[in-house]
């Protein structure tokens, strides 16, 4: 009996530890294959493995729960990658530090990143991953950890510490040994980072070029696009648009060659937005931002897809659609989270919420807020700790690139240049202090004057200054819904030039357009200020006729047409004797839409012509 129990025992150890031993031969096989996949052949290589979580030891369940957070956050699944780290960082957290819990801390703090990019949010696993790493015996993961942390020193005061981060990382890597292409590119991307906060935008996107040009080597088309992202960002605030718009084009075509990546074309969309709002083509940024905002379901980059409402908002007051502008920026507002360090973002569409309601001083005053923290930013970059501090980096950076790339780069001693770059400092703080004044006064003066310019502008008829097809048709609906629930009438009357086309024909359009200028004004005269009369068509007019009646818009028409046809009109030495049609209709139970009495008054205009032009008829009138 002991015997069996034995032989039992040995046998469900023996199978325990044959199922270990194979669920860690699966993850290793699986750690294998996972390179370089695309997210959803990833997830599925995972799922079809199948492996037992229990048979795995705490360190492999990390490694496991790690691997599925790649390929979540590959997809952008971003919740789930965060879930599957969280899970995966429980398992060894209370353990001895191994590498898989400061890569664990690592790459959830990228996935925050991509939920918000908000430093406050996703440094602090950084943070967390740095501690760890310094207690840690990996040179190499410490000097990937250093260089994540880089990006955490994010505003101009602080910049100098994250280029202290950036310069220990490149002392602890070994000279003698070729450095993988992935930490070659961050480090050239953590640099133009760090270079764009201290405010020199042209070495930063030289930094950047040089991080995409390193993926490049290796076809990573994510890490590609997102530097072409950065380069963008850093030409737009050198104002080198050709530049960004060159980019533009490098992202689009991207995005043509990698469907997988679904975000591309949002994001190629959003930054050809703001280069044509930076480059003064509002309706093309209007064109673009509504695009990216159309794709916006296809990232889960929470921080971009709010500010793609900022920059429509801007992009529809440059045109003058103030209403639009403003339910947009009320969509930006929505974003509670939206990080508190983007102030400026923030008070743009405090702004335009103001305007929108009317508060004219309390949108100056935004206005102006921008304008002080803008001045007090700049005072912070245009400072010489930081700048020498930047410049004393970039020289360890040209001696980095010179021993470990064997010149493979095509390197600039950007050392050489730091005794003009500090001569142009002064310049440059003049520079930005006066450019931004001016274009932020140059808004001030603009929001104030443009609303009713451009409201004005989107309703008149360039012709004849009176409302056009388009606000016609919304201020007469409005006029029969106020009608309707008051229980009044409204009458209908559409005329138009009889025999206009000879005009033009005989006389040229130039006639033409006089013709329809004065008969317009001839007509006004007649009209009450609460009638509307709208142009709807080349020589085609409506009149809205508030609380009257169809016997009273007969004789408003009546008279109408003799005003018209009881003067000739003089047009550079050319008479002519005019008369107009007219057709009438009356709001009544089977039509209560302007629609509905725009076809009946048109029916009848129609009869009018049919019986000699020159006439009013009626729409319940016989022929």
């Amino acid at each position: 009996m002991l015997k069996k129990i034995i032989v039992a025992v040995s046998f469900s150890l023996f199978m325990a530890l044959f199922s270990v031993a194979k669920a860690n031969t699966m993850l290793l096989q699986l750690e294998a294959k996972f390179k370089d996949k695309v997210p959803e052949t990833a997830l599925t290589i995972l799922n079809d493995a199948n492996i037992a979580a229990e048979a795995l030891t705490a360190e492999e369940r990390a490694r496991y729960y790690f691997l599925y957070g790649q390929a979540y956050e590959k997809s952008r699944q971003l919740a789930l990658a965060i879930e599957s780290y969280d899970r995966g960082i429980e398992q060894v957290v209370s353990l001895a530090i191994t590498d898989i819990l400061i890569d664990s801390y690592l790459e959830r703090s990228f996935a925050v990143y991509l939920q918000t990019n908000d430093p406050a949010a996703y440094c602090v696993d950084r943070r967390k991953a740095l501690k760890y790493a310094r207690q840690h015996d990996n040179q190499k993961l410490l000097a990937k950890t250093l260089t994540q942390n880089a990006y955490c020193y994010y505003t101009a005061t602080t910049v100098n510490k994250g280029i202290a981060l950036l310069d220990e990382a490149m002392a602890i890597v070994d000279k003698g040994e070729q450095l993988d292409v992935h930490r070659k590119a961050v480090i050239y991307n953590a640099t133009g980072s760090l270079y764009r906060t201290a405010g020199l935008h042209q070495r930063a996107y030289e930094s950047f070029n040089k991080a995409y040009e390193t993926w490049k080597t290796v076809d990573d088309r994510e890490d590609m696009f997102n530097m072409q992202h950065n380069m963008i960002s850093s030409a737009i605030k050198s104002g080198d648009w050709d530049k960004a718009k060159t980019n533009i084009a490098a992202q689009f075509t991207l995005a043509e060659q990698s469907p997988e990546f679904k975000d591309f074309y949002f994001f190629a969309y959003l930054n050809a937005g703001r280069v044509a709002l930076g480059t003064f083509d509002y309706p093309l940024a209007v064109s673009h931002l509504e695009q990216a905002v159309a794709f916006k379901d296809t990232t889960q980059e929470r921080y971009f897809v709010t500010s793609s409402h900022l920059f429509l908002a801007l992009a529809y007051m440059r045109t003058g659609e103030a209403e639009k502008a403003a339910r947009m920026a009320a969509v930006f507002k929505l974003d509670k989270r939206f990080p508190a360090n983007m102030s400026s973002m923030t008070l743009t569409a405090d702004a335009i919420l103001a305007f929108d309601d009317g508060d004219y001083l309390d949108a100056v005053n935004t206005l102006l807020k921008i304008i002080d923290e803008e001045r007090e930013n700049n005072k912070t970059i245009i400072n010489n700790k930081v700048i020498d501090a930047a410049l004393e980096h970039n020289a360890k950076l040209v001696e980095f690139e010179n021993v470990l790339l064997a010149n493979k780069l095509e390197l600039k001693e950007l050392s050489l240049k730091a005794a003009t770059d500090k001569e142009r400092i002064s310049e440059l703080k003049l520079s930005i202090y006066f450019l931004v004044a001016v274009v932020l006064l140059a808004a001030i003066i603009f929001l104030l004057h443009s609303r009713k310019v451009f409201k004005g502008r989107a309703q008149t008829d360039y012709l004849t200054g009176i409302a056009n097809r388009g606000y016609t048709f919304v201020a007469g609906d409005r006029i029969l819904e106020k009608a309707i629930k008051k229980q009044q009438l409204v009458s209908v009357i559409i005329f138009d030039i009889d025999n206009f086309k000879s005009i033009n024909d005989h006389y040229g359009h130039h006639i033409g357009d006089l013709t329809i200028q004065a008969t317009t004004k001839r007509i006004q005269r007649w009209l009450k200020e609460q009638d509307l009369l709208g142009r709807i068509g080349g020589e085609e007019f409506l009149i809205i006729l508030p609380d009257t009646s169809g016997e009273e818009a007969a004789a408003i028409s009546e008279r109408i047409r003799k005003a018209v046809a009881s003067q000739p009109f003089q047009f550079d030495g050319i008479k002519l004797e005019l008369t107009i049609s007219l057709g009438i209709a009356v709001l009544h139970e089977q039509a209560t839409t302007l629609s509905e009495l725009v076809i009946e008054a048109d029916q009848a205009l129609y009869k009018a012509k049919f019986s000699g032009k020159n006439k009013v008829y009626l729409a319940w009138q016989r022929a």
